[in-house]
Parts: C-alpha cells; structure tokens; sequence
C-alpha cells in the first residue's frame, strides 16, 4: 500500500566465510545435496591432508616398526582420493560414505596401534557433529547409522584398546605429544563446525522469513499493476473506519473493454500498468492505492478534507487523460472517478457504496469526470455492475 525500504547490514563473520564455502555449487549440484557435496569435498580434503601428515611422520618417527600405520595411511589416501574423484563428478552419497567410514577406520586402526594415549580416538567427537552436515535430511538414515558407528568406535577405542595399544607404542613424549596435537585439532574443528552450523541456521532464518514476506507481498499485490489487491485496502478501510474520517474514490477506466477488443490484451496491460504508476506518482506517500478488479482502482485517504481530495483527484483523472504510450503508438485513455467521505462508523461498506454510486453518477454524465456523493446523502441503491458498466 505504501513504499517501504530496508537496507540489512550485517558483519561477515567466520562461520559466515564458512557458510558461503559450503554453499557454493559441487559437482554440479546445488541445493541441500550441493551443501552436502561441499561438506564432503572439504572433510576430504582435510582427511587426506592430515592423513599424509601422520603418515610422513610415522615413516620417519620408525618406519621398520610403524609401517603397518604407514601402509593404512596410504590406502585411506587412496580412499580419500576416489571420494574426491566421486564428488567432483556429483556423487554426493558414495563420497559421503567413503569420507565417513574411510576415516572412521583409520582411527580405529591407528588407536588399536598406538593406544588411546595418543588421542586419535577424538576425532570421532567430531565426526558425530560432521555427519549432519555430510549427508542430507533425506539420507537421515545414514546419519544415524554412522552416528551409532562413531560412538560404537569411539567406546571400543577409549575403553577396550590398551593405554599403549597392540602394537608398537610410541615414546612417552612422543605420545603426549600427539595426543596435544589431536586434541587441539579436534577442538577446533568442533569450533569450525559449530560456527558453520550457526551461520547455516541463521541464513536458513533469513531465507524463510524473506520467502514469507515475498509470499506476504504477493499475496496482496496487483501483479500487473504493483499496486495492492483488494485484501489490503478492505484492511485499510476497516482500522480507518473504527478511528478517522476517511476518503474513498474508486475509478474506472473509460471505455477499456473498446480498447482491448480493439488493439488487444497485451495494449491493455500496458495501459493498466501505467495507471497505477501515474496514480502512485500523483497521491501522497500517506494514501492507499489500489486494483479493485479489472479496470477499476480504489484509493483511501486519511486526513484529507473533501474539497482536497476532490482536488487531488481531479489531477489525477486530468494526468490520466494524457497520452500512453504503448508498442509504437500511444492511447488516449480517460478513467471517471466516484468520491464520498466517512466518518468513523465501523461500516466501510456504506462508504464503498456511496463511492460506487458516485462513479455511476460520473459515467452516467459522460465520463472523464469526478463525481461525489457526500458522507451525509441517504444510504444509495447498490449499483450493479451491468448498470454501469455498460462499455465502461
């Protein structure tokens, strides 16, 4: 009814930088399965990475006694290869899977060597929160059958796996080491995670709550036109008539059915979108203006006097008459219009009934023109469509 603006500012945060990664298109697929692509392309690539890097050290920590370590590294780098392979080319799932359960093994394999000391079996806290990201809602199956691998894993490595493992265990140094490096790898791939998730949340927010107030603007606005329907200025009317005087003028363009058979429905719409610019750009900000159905327009003004709105009318009606162009030619196009006044008496109906006999009134005297029926005049007989309209 009235123009409003907004400009949203926000501050672009690290969960936000983290948001748009995953948001980006992945093998092609976009959407909640290109969010899990991107999810599953980067703990991938983090997995490798950090994979090579255990297994560079373990080949020259000792690497006559710590080979098989070395050996599972190589294959799950391999794994984590084909994964990369498989998502690149839109294959969200199988990925998905590789990343989860290649990883999964390869803690479980490397804490059954070294013990739990070393801390390998942390990453699997980790991972619980990671598998919401990796697979969609509609895999949410597989979520939970992985969450209930992770904590399966992650009791078997804490609890029934020595503190120095079943195989060759790492100096006591060494160890306190590699469990500090795990530990502080673990907390902030929790912290990325959770920051990840936040914005993620928050951006799915903002986005329901934008297509809410999109479906809201559609829902009672005029799509030709821009202006709103009639389901907000019978809301208009109805807080007006219960506090203020108002003014009602409804208008109805002049011969437009002629005008339609003539040049046909495309012209039409052309010159019904230019009125409703021409009446937005000739009423105040305060006013509500709006398509009351087909050719015919409604406007609603609060603290307006009656001889100020006859005038105000008046210089629309006089714009309106100016000619409109349309596909290389231009229409001369002329609109009557029907006023009253009311007073704040809880029935808008009467108002929108004088108004409508005033618009008969106008097109009964030859149209182009402004006609009033004043808040006081006894209740008018309703007037019929084909009574009026005959032509327009």
């Amino acid at each position: 009814m009235t123009k409003h603006g907004a400009v949203r500012t926000s501050r672009v945060g690290l969960g936000e930088h983290l948001a748009d990664y995953l948001d980006r298109p992945t093998g092609g697929l976009t959407g909640p399965a290109g969010r899990a692509a991107s999810a599953t392309q980067a703990f991938l690539v983090f997995s490798l990475l950090l994979t090579a890097g255990y297994a560079v050290f373990f080949a020259i920590y000792d690497l006559a006694d710590f080979r098989p370590n070395v050996i599972s590294a190589l294959v799950a780098i391999s794994l984590f290869g084909l994964g990369l392979v498989l998502v690149s080319r839109g294959r969200q799932l199988p990925s998905a899977v590789i990343a989860v359960l290649v990883g999964t093994a390869q803690v479980a394999f490397v804490t059954t060597y070294l013990g739990w000391i070393a801390g390998f079996q942390l990453y699997l806290i980790a991972g619980g929160q990671l598998v919401f990201m990796l697979f969609t809602d509609r895999q949410s199956l597989l979520r939970s059958c992985y969450v209930a691998v992770a904590v399966g894993s992650f009791v078997y490595c804490q609890l029934l796996v020595p503190e120095h493992g079943w195989g060759t265990a790492l100096a006591d140094g060494a160890s306190a080491v590699m469990f500090s490096i795990n530990a502080t790898v673990t907390v902030l791939l929790v912290f990325l995670l959770a920051a990840a998730s936040h914005a993620g949340a928050v951006r799915a927010r903002s986005e329901a709550d934008g297509a809410a107030a999109r479906a809201e603007y559609l829902a009672n606005t005029d799509e030709l036109t821009g202006l709103s329907n009639r389901r907000p200025v019978l809301r208009r009317l109805a807080e007006l008539s219960s506090r203020s005087p108002y003014i009602v003028a409804i208008g109805d363009l002049d011969h437009f059915k002629r005008l339609n058979d003539t040049f046909g429905h495309d012209c039409g719409d052309v010159v019904l979108a230019e009125v409703g610019r021409r009446l937005r750009e000739g009423l105040r900000d305060s006013d509500s203006v709006g398509r009351w159905g087909g050719e015919e327009f409604i406007v609603v003004m609060e603290r307006a006097t009656l001889a100020d709105a006859v005038d105000t009318v008046e210089r629309v009606r006089a714009n309106l008459a100016e000619p409109m162009p349309c596909m290389g030619h231009a229409h001369e196009t002329t609109m009557s219009f029907g006023l009253t006044d009311a007073n704040p008496d809880g029935m808008p109906s009467l108002a929108l009934q004088r108004a409508d006999a005033a618009l008969y009134e106008a097109k009964a005297a030859g149209r182009n023109a402004v006609h009033v029926v004043r808040g006081s005049a006894p209740a008018p007989r309703p007037v019929t469509p084909s009574s009026r309209r005959q032509d327009s």
